[in-house]
This record gives C-alpha cells, sequence and structure tokens, in this order.
C-alpha cells in the first residue's frame, strides 16, 4: 500500500515545461499569450493553494512554484516562477519551481540572465545583478513597439 500511495504521488506531480519562441510561449504543450487571464492559469496550473490580497492581488501555486499579481483577473501580463528560496516572504511560493524553461528549444533554466527580450513577450531575472537569481518571470515585453 505505501508503494501505491508514494507512485500515485510521484505521477500526479506536475512538471511544467515552459518552452519560449519569439511572439508565444507554450507551457505544459498549451500556447498560452499576454495579458492573459486568471482562468487560462487555472486551466494551465489546476486550482491556486492561496491568494494575497493587499494594495495588487496575488495568487500562488505553491506546489509548483508559480505565482503572479494582478489588479484585474482578465488582465495578468506576467508570471513568475521561484528557484531558490532566498526571499522568505509571504510574497514567494512555499516550494520552488523544478520544471524547465526553454528559450528556442535551449534549456536555460539554470543559466544567468538579467533579460530576454523577444517580439511582444519577455523572460526576466528575478532578483538584483549581485546575486544569485532567484527565478524568473515571463510576461509582455514593455519595451516592444509594433512597427
Amino acid at each position: 500500500m505505501k508503494n501505491f500511495v508514494l507512485r500515485f504521488f510521484r505521477k500526479n506531480k506536475k512538471h511544467i515545461i515552459v518552452s519560449c519562441k519569439t511572439d508565444e510561449v507554450i507551457i505544459n504543450d498549451q500556447k498560452f499569450t499576454f495579458p492573459t487571464n486568471y482562468n487560462s492559469l487555472v486551466a494551465i496550473f489546476g486550482e491556486p493553494n492561496r491568494n494575497l490580497n493587499k494594495s495588487k492581488n496575488y495568487v500562488f501555486w505553491d506546489s509548483l512554484g508559480v505565482f503572479c499579481r494582478y489588479t484585474d483577473t482578465e488582465e495578468i501580463f506576467s508570471i513568475n516562477f521561484f528557484q531558490n528560496k532566498k526571499d522568505r516572504s509571504e510574497y514567494n511560493t512555499k516550494k520552488q519551481f523544478s520544471g524547465e524553461l526553454f528559450l528556442n528549444d535551449e534549456n536555460i533554466t539554470n543559466n544567468e540572465f538579467d533579460k530576454i527580450s523577444l517580439g511582444n513577450i519577455s523572460i526576466l531575472r528575478l532578483g538584483s545583478e549581485n546575486e544569485i537569481r532567484y527565478g524568473f518571470s515571463i510576461g509582455v515585453n514593455k519595451s516592444y513597439k509594433l512597427l
């Protein structure tokens, strides 16, 4: 019985693969665009573990290491993935992101970077330049201009 329970939990642990291309993000084989909405996030990550309502609203998938903040559930502009527990505040997830991040089919989860501007999306480093990167954020590239 014990082995069955362990296998059951291992099978149901969600492994997230985030794949970024110039103008699209694919999370676990589902195309994703920004801005997005709350229901799209729930479709990909499942029901969140908790919400935090301060000056902005926050939604956490603690078991996945994923969170986002929003003022409007229909216009969510980025998703954050925590990979390091340096930030122990209530704004960090309980567990860390253990999935993978790809840029044009190259795994970049463990490489250092500040910002990777693609077309209308970007990948940002979470954490200051002089400290170890503690995660990344994927969202709208605010410096992108349509021609």
